[in-house]
């Protein structure tokens, strides 16, 4: 887990940097000046973001064959090609080269499709998360998107824009405008961010508590402190310094509130207004030093499994027969044919055993298990964790056989025709069904 959130760190990085770049050259920046500085940083973060996605795959899949990285020759091609995350790879990776080719032009239009298609690799990452479990087509991936999205437009426009002001000699009236809208901007992104921050903790937590009983939940925690402080760090640069470059955003509310705390607490500074520049430059450092933070917390996020079935609702679980149930012929027909109460009972099978089936038919690609090493579901279906309470034996046999037999209506249990998510196993032994239904009644 160590390995694979360090690599999705890098590659969170780099498709903020990629983002926040071309914002700023096509965006920010008025269109009379070059920023051949942001496109640089626009085609190095692409190609960082293309390294770190090879090596997304690569330990995905060493993962998928059980750690085992002697096979990735042989099992790469069928990750690829057999794969929900697969496919999503081969679009981000064709994706991301165009991005390259496209950042480095100066024709305006040229950045302005770059900037399109990294959106569009944004929504790859959305594809490929906890919120793609409900399916592709729904509003949690769309709005998982917008947070990526804006998170990254934000963080990465930061960082860029620190970069590119520290080596710049701009005119006052220029860096007035650059540093306008860039606000404008961030203020934009960070709503984003909060709106579509707060859905996606809802959806993930099972409640308040998850929060500080729950690994996933604990740094959640710490994540939404950082995001406060850049909040506030931004806040600050916003009302007390980008307000001050220019003369009409001065003498409005906020930033006259902000200069009055400042009287206050630092008195009269005689050249402040001098200073401003350098001010600005260095809340865009520290901020962008906040927002590496931010993406290692949202880096070990994407590799935990959320807690949203650790804790369900009580219900009314049917108790199976504990013993052989004895009737008699006329009982049996009066009853209709089965005895009263009567279940479907599998024999008792090996658990042990159960477990290397669950492995070999890759059934972790749909079902994340609490507790289990597997590699983090990349297709659609219902967590499997805590099945010891919530059905009898005989129900999950008939949804390994015949999935179709009872439709769970919602997200990740069906598809858009209306059916099951669950494929169909005819390879399936007899022998091999009861000891999957064993594994699975033992989680």
């Amino acid at each position: 887990m160590l390995l694979a959130s360090g690599v999705r760190w890098v590659t969170l990085m780099a498709m903020a940097a990629m983002l926040g770049a071309l914002a700023v050259d096509t965006l920010i920046v008025p269109s009379a000046l070059p920023a051949r500085r942001a496109r640089r940083w626009a085609v190095v973060a692409a190609l960082v973001l293309l390294l770190g996605t090879v090596g997304e795959l690569l330990v995905r899949t060493a993962t998928m064959t059980g750690l085992s990285w002697a096979a990735l020759a042989t099992d790469l091609p069928t990750v690829i090609a057999r794969t929900h995350f697969g496919r999503i790879w081969v679009v981000r990776m064709v994706g991301i080269v165009a991005i390259a080719a496209l950042a480095a032009r100066a024709a305006r239009g040229a950045r302005l499709a770059a900037l399109a298609l990294a959106a569009g690799v944004a929504l790859t990452t959305a594809l490929t998360g906890h919120l793609a479990d409900w399916g592709d087509l729904t509003p949690s991936v769309g709005l998982d998107w917008v947070h990526i999205l804006a998170a990254c437009l934000w963080t990465g426009g930061l960082a860029v824009l620190a970069a590119v002001s520290a080596r710049s000699t701009w005119a006052p009236p220029v860096l007035t405008t650059v540093a306008g809208r860039f606000s404008r901007l961030a203020g934009v992104c960070l709503l984003a961010v909060l709106v579509t921050g707060a859905y996606n903790a809802w959806i993930q937590l099972p409640g308040i508590r998850a929060l500080w009983t729950t690994d996933y939940g604990r740094v959640l925690a710490v994540k939404v402190g950082l995001v406060a402080a850049l909040a506030g760090l931004g806040c600050v640069n916003r009302y007390a310094v980008v307000a001050r470059l220019d003369e009409r955003r001065r003498r409005r509310g906020l930033a006259r509130l902000f200069r009055r705390v400042e009287l206050v607490f630092a008195g009269p500074r005689p050249g402040r207004r001098g200073r401003l520049p350098a001010r600005f430059i260095a809340f865009l450092a520290a901020e962008s030093l906040l927002a590496i933070a931010v993406f290692a917390c949202s880096a070990m996020l994407g590799e935990a499994t959320p807690p949203r079935h650790a804790e369900m609702p009580d219900h009314q679980h049917v108790e199976e027969p504990a013993g052989p149930v004895r009737t008699t012929i006329a009982g049996l027909h009066a009853s209709g044919g089965v005895p009263r109460g009567w279940l479907f009972t599998p024999p008792a099978g090996n658990e042990a055993r159960g477990r290397r089936i669950f492995v070999q038919h890759h059934c972790y690609a749909c079902h994340a298990v609490t507790g289990e090493e597997f590699p983090l579901p990349t297709a659609p279906g219902p967590e499997l964790t805590g099945m010891r309470g919530h059905h009898p034996a005989g129900y999950l046999v008939e949804s390994i056989l015949n999935p179709n037999a009872v439709i769970v209506e919602g997200p990740g249990y069906t598809k858009r025709d209306g059916r099951s998510t669950m494929p169909d196993y005819p390879q399936l032994t007899l022998a091999d069904l009861i000891d999957l239904v064993a594994y699975l009644r033992g989680l």
